[in-house]
């Protein structure tokens, strides 16, 4: 492995989605790529709605974003992830805290990112069924004025209910890069889940 930095780059993030798709492993139920299609078109057409209105405010936004995400994600599991081996060692309270401000900062974040789009619309090119019962739903989003985005999106459904547990943007999973981010930051000040809630706390002041 010495002397390979992208070999090893890339085990490392082998082993985290393996990990990622083993916790969700246990308990999932069978989805359709037809199911999984009709409930991303429904998502899509939502979001672009909400981008592409300018009727909204940055606030108005990031608040029905936050809906989407409260209702169409599984977002204690996204940040469950995320947070790594932290999760284990951060108190009911920590965990609590860390739910919400990375839900609404996530939700601020997107807001602002798309906050000039116009005219943009989301376009699902194919869908995947995959091994582990998930299904990965391929689009992109088209621009009127620029290279089209991609995204893909991993979903699963379970206790029939069917919920996005990853976004994988021009190839990245964003669940992987914010794990990557948040274990920097918290190492960084010695291993204290605490200071990555107070970070986070204090982005979400700033906006």
């Amino acid at each position: 492995m010495k002397g390979h930095p992208m070999l090893k780059k890339f085990l490392m993030t082998l082993l985290l989605c393996l990990s990622w798709t083993q916790g969700i492993l246990a308990h999932n139920e069978t989805l359709t790529p037809q199911e999984a299609e009709a409930f991303m078109s429904d998502i899509g057409n939502e979001v672009v709605s909400i981008l592409t209105n300018k009727a909204l405010s940055k606030d108005q936004r990031a608040h029905q974003i936050r809906v989407i995400l409260d209702t169409k994600f599984n977002m204690k599991s996204i940040a469950k992830f995320v947070l790594g081996r932290y999760w284990k060692q951060a108190t009911p309270e920590e965990k609590k805290q860390f739910v919400a401000l990375f839900e609404s900062t996530t939700a601020a974040t997107y807001a602002t990112r798309f906050q000039d789009y116009t005219s943009e619309k989301l376009e699902i090119t194919d869908t995947r069924a995959e091994s582990d019962g998930g299904v990965t739903v391929l689009s992109r989003i088209i621009r009127p004025h620029g290279d089209p985005i991609v995204l893909h999106w991993k979903i699963f459904k379970k206790k029939g209910e069917i919920r996005v547990y990853d976004i994988i943007l021009e190839g990245v999973s964003m669940s992987i890069t914010q794990r990557s981010e948040y274990a920097s930051l918290i190492q960084k000040e010695g291993g204290h889940v605490r200071a990555l809630i107070q970070a986070l706390a204090t982005k979400e002041r700033a906006r």
